[in-house]
């Protein structure tokens, strides 16, 4: 499953009190390309929600879309919390930032567009596109400061402005010998399922954050530097 991001869907028709997506634009789960798919409104109806499917205008493959009418709605509860089936759904990096909170709306943008034309082997425009994600990525943390400045230069104080070691630092409350978690780790108290498996991604969170970004960072840089250099 994953969560359409409220910035990939282009219109919305009335559901009694809710808005529920008419078009989305969105990666097909068969053939990866993003494309417009056109909701169809013959829904399967549940209590929880709706299902309905559409084929894909590019491989003609069905998607599956699941509304959440129920309890998934933003805040103002009016628009549907939408999802498409997709298996691959957490293997995709736009997948896993757009269901993150604080994203910028024209970075999610921007990165789309750039692996739109690079699927397209358009490697012009690729490369127009990367340097507007890494611009949007910069401005995002450096705001002003980052006018006028290479991106070097904007890179090389990145780290001033943003608080790498928060993420890591805020689980320090979090495993507090008096708190609730350190007692189920300890097996003092009974941990449920769903916070088993909350403890599970955490643990996929930290190693990647501490082991796999910075490897592939790494080995990503020296393959370009290779490349470059031939």
């Amino acid at each position: 499953m994953r969560k359409i991001n409220p910035g990939s869907i282009n219109s919305y028709i009335k559901y009694g009190n809710l808005k529920i997506p008419k078009s989305i634009q969105c990666e097909c789960p068969e053939c990866r390309k993003t494309t417009e798919f056109l909701l169809n409104a013959n829904y399967q109806s549940s209590k929880n929600g709706l299902v309905t499917e559409c084929s894909c205008p590019q491989c003609k493959q069905s998607a599956v879309f699941i509304i959440m009418t129920r309890e998934g709605q933003d805040e103002q509860g009016e628009h549907a919390d939408t999802y498409i089936y997709d298996l691959q759904a957490s293997r995709h990096p736009i997948n896993q930032i757009e269901n993150l909170p604080n994203i910028p709306k024209d970075l999610i943008r921007a990165y789309r567009s750039a692996i739109n034309v690079h699927q397209s082997r358009e490697n012009s425009a690729t490369a127009v596109m990367s340097k507007r994600v890494i611009e949007s990525i910069l401005k995002h943390f450096l705001g002003e400061k980052s006018k006028g400045q290479p991106l070097s230069q904007q890179l090389e104080s990145l780290p001033n402005h943003v608080n790498l070691a928060k993420p890591i630092q805020s689980l320090s409350h979090l495993l507090a010998a008096d708190g609730s978690l350190h007692q189920m780790l300890e097996l003092e108290t009974d941990m449920d399922y769903e916070t088993t498996s909350l403890l599970m991604d955490l643990l996929e969170s930290l190693i990647e954050y501490l082991f796999v970004l910075p490897g592939k960072i790494e080995v990503t840089h020296n393959k370009i530097a290779k490349n470059i250099h031939h």
